[in-house]
């Protein structure tokens, strides 16, 4: 008991008046809990996931294949400018050639390709003229296949070379022959040469392919 304000005061008594309200406690429902995440949200989880991940694996592959293919792109286009460069030192036709310079010759060949039948011109070191390089593959007697294969960074790349007697007004288009079935070599009829020779370089490595185009003129 204590004295407040000059009254007494029961405090058991008081307790005892008090309005009584049990504690109770409302368990927490493992699929309402806010804190939490339901067995919907998790099953929607694992679906958007499911799908998200195989997409991302695809657009990473594709990232990577086209890194590939851009290497392979390059070192293609250095191998084809490399055997550009080399067919661009020789002399523009067999009839140009005055001892170990080039001048421009009257009288063009009818033939484009190793001009002796591979009898000396057995290597691509051999060759003096530009249209020798038709046959890229000069051991073999400039029969098909006129390609040969070079392999940079243990990857393997395929060279061919077209060179064809073109005209002025439209340098894409041979006016010669193109090889007859078992030669590497072209051909046109006496009298019908240009002073022009539109030379092609394709590499190729698989589904990638680089050509180099120029033209080289009697003059």
């Amino acid at each position: 008991m204590r004295i407040k304000n000059g009254e007494s005061v029961n405090r058991k008594k008081l307790y005892t008046h008090l309005p009584f309200r049990p504690f109770t406690h409302s368990p927490i429902h493992p699929f309402t809990d806010k804190n939490g995440f339901s067995l919907i949200e998790i099953i929607m989880i694992i679906l958007i996931v499911s799908i998200a991940i195989p997409a991302l694996l695809i657009m990473l592959g594709g990232e990577a294949g086209r890194g590939v293919d851009a290497e392979l792109r390059v070192t293609a286009t250095n191998v084809a400018q490399q055997l550009m460069e080399e067919i661009r030192t020789k002399c523009w036709d067999e009839t140009s050639i005055s001892g170990s310079a080039c001048a421009q010759t009257a009288t063009p060949s009818t033939s484009l390709g190793p001009d002796d039948g591979s009898a000396t011109e057995t290597t691509l070191a051999s060759y003096d003229d530009v249209d020798d390089f038709n046959d890229l593959a000069p051991g073999g007697g400039s029969v098909p296949p006129c390609t040969d294969s070079v392999t940079v960074n243990n990857v393997t790349f395929t060279r061919q070379t077209q060179v064809c007697y073109v005209n002025p007004g439209d340098l894409n288009t041979c006016v010669d022959n193109a090889p007859a079935a078992g030669s590497c070599t072209r051909t046109i009829a006496s009298g019908s040469q240009t002073d022009y020779k539109r030379i092609a370089v394709t590499v190729s490595s698989g589904n990638t392919s680089v050509t180099l185009t120029t033209v080289m003129t009697n003059y």
